[in-house]
């Protein structure tokens, strides 16, 4: 797998706190430069790798995220996917770019950037929808509307794309229980193949966290945040869309492969700014400074060999986020055989065949449950 960063966007959302910088109109000569110079350093790192150590790597997917993706011109993003092409591709690879609809708008004729990714060899889009009302949009600063969503979906759909996430987000500032379902059946009369729905949880440092700090925002309680969850579990499950993981939902089919795979635990590498990889039981990232990343040479921070313990405790924690569940192994009977027993007594987890899962509370309470295994 590789996963491809882009740390820019047309303009920051207040409750991000991703690797990304608001770099506003692409026209203006300092963000072009800027951008080409990512682009170049970006593209070099891919080549080494490719020419190198990942020769003969064989990846099954590729997902450009960030950031956002589309904030590049098409020329650009166009450029990058063509150089990870040239990895040893397994057949039918999945390739995926993130995308804001405001990026597709911004400057941009939506047909012809999408025909340009089409023709580029990508496969799958991920759209940023975040809310079905603009008054929601605005609370959470996202620079598009529900009509730009719209227009960009249509296009993409007419472009040929057959394969969509939509992402939507639950307990935002505002927002009922009732505002929630309309939305969510907004989506599902689309009829996109997969849908992304998770709760905001306002992160440290972010100007959302500093308004529900003092107490400008006030953000649904814990039990309007769960009636959501479980409702649109309802109301995506009689569509016809299985929930695989927590947060994520798909027709027949249409899981994430990506994600799938990283939840799994296999092999992938990250490129770009901050980007993270994962391959033989060690985890590294790149640097997050971009001055440093511009100049190349050693990029990678924060190298951490994994211990035999350590592995099994990811197993745990990233297998269970999926509805599968993980294999009940000798191994992990004999380092947590105490914890699961503790678990299935409180109902949060449930031995079924030969794997473990979350129960429907446990997965209300997973992070709660994800504690036992670290």
């Amino acid at each position: 797998m590789l996963y491809i960063h882009i740390p820019f966007c047309v303009s920051k959302c207040v409750y991000c706190d991703f690797l990304s910088q608001g770099v506003g109109c692409v026209s203006d000569i300092s963000t072009a430069r800027q951008m080409e110079a990512y682009v170049r350093a970006l593209l070099d790192e891919l080549r080494a790798a490719r020419l190198g150590d990942m020769r003969d790597f064989r990846v099954e997917t590729i997902y450009i995220g960030g950031g956002t993706p589309t904030a590049l011109p098409a020329s650009f993003l166009c450029e990058i996917i063509g150089e990870a092409r040239r990895f040893l591709l397994a057949p039918g690879v999945e390739i995926t770019v993130e995308m804001n609809p405001a990026s597709l708008l911004h400057g941009n004729a939506p047909d012809v950037y999408l025909r340009a990714l089409r023709e580029a060899g990508v496969n799958r889009l991920s759209i940023g929808l975040q809310a079905f009302e603009d008054t929601l949009l605005a609370q959470i600063g996202r620079a598009h509307t529900v009509q730009d969503f719209l227009q960009t979906y249509q296009a993409a759909r007419a472009t040929g794309f057959d394969n969509i996430n939509v992402d939507l987000m639950f307990a935002l500032p505002e927002q009922t229980a009732a505002m929630w379902c309309e939305g969510v059946q907004h989506l599902i009369a689309l009829k996109p193949e997969h849908i992304s729905a998770y709760s905001l949880t306002p992160a440290e440092n972010t100007p959302l966290w500093d308004a529900v700090t003092r107490g400008e925002t006030l953000l649904p309680d814990d039990d309007t945040d769960r009636e959501m969850y479980h409702a649109a579990n309802r109301l995506l499950a009689a569509a016809g869309y299985t929930r695989y993981e927590i947060s994520n939902f798909a027709l027949a089919g249409c899981e994430s492969r990506h994600n799938v795979n990283t939840w799994l635990r296999r092999p992938y590498r990250g490129f770009g700014l901050g980007a993270h990889s994962f391959e033989n039981e060690t985890r590294w990232n790149n640097t997050e400074d971009m001055q440093k990343y511009l100049c190349g040479g050693d990029i990678r921070e924060e190298i951490y060999h994994l211990t035999q313990g350590d592995a099994l405790a990811e197993k745990m924690i990233l297998g269970l986020r999926l509805a599968q569940g993980v294999p009940l192994s000798a191994e992990i009977r004999a380092r947590y055989g105490a914890e699961i027993k503790k678990l299935i007594s409180d109902d949060l987890l449930v031995i079924e065949g030969e794997r473990i899962k979350l129960t429907t509370p446990g997965t209300d309470l997973a992070n709660q449950v994800f504690t036992m295994f670290i």
